[in-house]
């Protein structure tokens, strides 16, 4: 008995590693937007000073801090969570086929 093993493809490959650009994008400009409230303030408070303000300050470079870490972290995970689509769509693309058939005896005509 013979045997015939394919792999069958039911849609050209794709490449989907780009599916997060869009929401990296939004999380760069919400990074943006922060950096920018947060030089604003530390501007306005430079004129001031006082126990008050310096604990304002530390509180929004602290926040700042852990947005940032929050941003960066999610980049990532959207990175990963991006490849591992990319890779369970074009493996579930893929259908491996075997073919079982027998071999017949036959002679050839001269």
């Amino acid at each position: 008995m013979g045997q015939l093993t394919k792999s069958h493809r039911f849609f050209p490959y794709v490449d989907l590693h780009n599916k997060s650009t869009l929401l990296k994008n939004e999380l760069d400009k919400i990074g943006s937007i922060s950096h920018d409230m947060l030089s604003g303030i530390k501007k306005e408070l430079e004129a001031s000073s006082g126990r008050l303000i310096e604990e304002t300050i530390n509180s929004l470079l602290a926040q700042h801090h852990n947005q940032e870490s929050t941003i960066n972290s999610q980049t990532t995970l959207m990175d990963t969570m991006a490849s591992r689509y990319h890779y369970q769509i074009n493996d579930i693309n893929t259908q491996p086929l075997t073919v079982y058939y027998e071999e017949a005896d036959i002679p050839l005509k001269k």
